[in-house]
């Protein structure tokens, strides 16, 4: 999908999410509330996925990196819920490649940052417990910074992406709780990269081997504040 349609999709989302949540102020039934989560914690780049810029072949040399979520959602009187997510999801990796020229040392620095709107359900065991599943699609920007050799690089493409978010809190004092969150993100492979290396800018057309294409699994531990 090119980069106009992931733009054109994630404008039309965002309007639907603002509509139902005017609807929503507009009606006379006041017993939704909102939600408002930040989180921290780690990515785990999953087996047979890749995010090297460099090809497939290095895209086992990645390590576990930082996953940082913040999140805001309208909870309805059915407890099903609306809202808006931002994620950061990292990983890095130091390697050699050979182009072909020769071998050359990289370090690389992997960031993936998704907007989506969210759909999904909050379900209470008690007064205490909940426990919420989440899903959307949205827009995930890719970005590879690092060195080859001694010249800088940054490479970084667009992506539609996907996510699966189940998560377990407690409710303590003054609408404040804490949990946990796994969440599993996945994006189609993007058309091409671009690329600027040294100061030397150009595209980069990778074959269906060599394609990014990321599938991530999160977990962190949030907190919650209700209103």
């Amino acid at each position: 999908m090119t980069k106009k349609g992931i733009k054109s999709l994630i404008v039309f989302l965002t309007i639907m999410c603002v509509s139902f949540t005017l609807q929503a102020q507009d009606s006379d039934d006041t017993s939704f509330k909102f939600m408002v989560d930040a989180g921290f914690g780690k990515s785990n780049v999953r087996i047979g996925s890749n995010i090297s810029p460099w090809g497939v072949h290095y895209r086992g040399n990645y390590n576990n990196g930082i996953y940082v979520n913040l999140q805001g959602s309208i909870i309805f009187k059915d407890n099903t819920t609306l809202g808006l997510k931002w994620d950061l999801m990292s990983s890095y990796a130091n390697y050699e490649i050979d182009d072909g020229r020769g071998v050359a040392r990289v370090s690389d620095n992997v960031s993936i940052s998704y907007f989506a709107p969210q759909f999904g359900f909050i379900g209470s065991y008690s007064t205490k417990f909940s426990i919420s599943l989440e899903t959307g699609v949205g827009y995930a920007g890719y970005q590879s910074i690092g060195l080859l050799e001694l010249d800088e690089y940054r490479i970084y493409s667009h992506m539609l992406g996907l996510n699966l978010d189940i998560s377990l809190s407690y409710l303590s004092r003054n609408k404040v709780a804490f949990g946990c969150k796994s969440s599993t993100f996945a994006a189609l492979p993007p058309d091409k990269l671009h690329s600027n290396i040294g100061g030397t800018k150009d595209k980069i057309k990778m074959d269906k081997t060599n394609q990014i294409y990321p599938a991530i699994f999160n977990f962190s531990v949030f907190l919650r504040r209700y209103f």
